[in-house]
């Protein structure tokens, strides 16, 4: 039997959950889909249908994952082998494909977390890594970068965008 007459399997469903990444259960914001990962692919799952979707792209295990306010984008970070650099992608939820990928992080993205407005991502490296990056989504590319940690003051695992602005301004007229 040759190469090309070998047909590639389809994954049709899954069965179970791992829950060894930490926040891996997400409810997306219209309240009707499950986010989880499952190996190297993010599974969408309809709550009362149980159908499922997934979201192959990555290379090696999910390490976490995101869902925009808006429920727009998933995003999904990676881990990988020493000397290796590690995946983001970001996902259209509507169209269950790839948006973007970003690629920086050394070894593992730690976390995730999406601005309010849908406009930037934050993603942070694990702790090879130990940086976190402000993504421009609009834009498909990095606009800074930062150590997340001293070395003396221990490892950060978490990121979180927060509103800690004192302003005259209201809400609708602050567009992080």
């Amino acid at each position: 039997m040759s190469e090309d007459s070998v047909q590639e399997l389809e994954l049709i469903s899954t069965i179970g959950f791992n829950g060894s990444v930490p926040h891996g259960l997400l409810v997306h914001p219209d309240g009707e889909h499950l986010i989880y990962p499952l190996g190297c692919t993010v599974v969408i799952e309809n709550i009362k249908t149980h159908e499922q979707n997934f979201l192959s792209g990555h290379t090696n295990d999910v390490s976490c994952l995101a869902v925009s306010k808006s429920g727009k984008y998933v995003a999904s970070g990676q881990i990988t082998h020493m000397g290796f650099k590690a995946d983001v992608i970001v996902w259209d939820f509507e169209a269950k494909e790839p948006y973007a990928t970003f690629t920086l992080h050394k070894v593992k993205v730690e976390a995730l977390a999406f601005s309010p407005s849908d406009k930037y991502l934050v993603t942070l490296g694990g702790r090879d890594d130990s940086s976190v990056v402000v993504w421009d989504l609009k834009m498909r590319e990095a606009l800074c970068g930062a150590p997340s940690a001293l070395q003396s003051a221990g490892t950060v695992y978490t990121v979180q965008f927060m509103n800690t602005l004192t302003t005259n301004l209201s809400p609708e007229e602050i567009k992080l």
